[in-house]
């Protein structure tokens, strides 16, 4: 597996999450998503917007709550999975 760069990365995150957060749990706004983080609104306006990565313990958070990886959430491409925990 390549080592991917930061800029790669947040670019993945950010595909992602806008992904589950739209397309998957639908109506779920940044400012509900945030609120369930424990971040502000504009931390997750950055993430989505490949600006910056969300700190470690963030992003464990935002896994534990789509219900994926940290690993699955930067990667190029989401498995499929049937449960979302929100």
């Amino acid at each position: 597996m390549a080592i991917q760069s930061e800029e790669q990365l947040k670019m993945n995150l950010a595909k992602n999450m806008r992904y589950l957060r739209i397309i998957r749990i639908p109506h779920v706004s940044q400012a509900k998503l945030a609120d369930k983080l424990g971040v502000t609104q504009t931390s997750i306006n950055r993430y989505e917007t490949a600006q910056n990565l969300p700190p470690a313990h963030v992003l464990k958070a935002m896994a534990d709550y789509f219900g994926y990886t940290t690993d699955e959430l930067l990667s190029d491409r989401l498995p499929a999975k049937k449960g979302m925990k929100h």
